[in-house]
């Protein structure tokens, strides 16, 4: 189960630094803030997802629930 935190965790990562690169459309001067944000929700709940899978603290595992839950809505957002 910690296992798979971690990995989700990271495969959004991932996922967030895709979208943030293929998502503007050509030519565009800058990124729209919900294409930042997400970005930095998913960089932000990847230390808090190994954080909950070494410690086992349930209060840590409904956080990086909550910041990928908060990442999912702001990618949304940015498509």
């Amino acid at each position: 189960m910690r296992l798979f935190v971690v990995v989700g965790a990271g495969f959004a990562t991932w996922l967030a630094w895709v979208a943030f690169g293929v998502l503007c459309e050509e030519g565009c001067t800058g990124r729209p803030w919900p294409l930042v944000a997400q970005l930095v929700a998913a960089c932000a709940g990847l230390p808090l997802a190994v954080a909950a899978a070494i410690t086992r603290a349930p209060a840590l595992f409904i956080a990086t629930a909550l910041v990928y839950a908060t990442w999912a809505i702001l990618l949304a957002a940015a498509t």
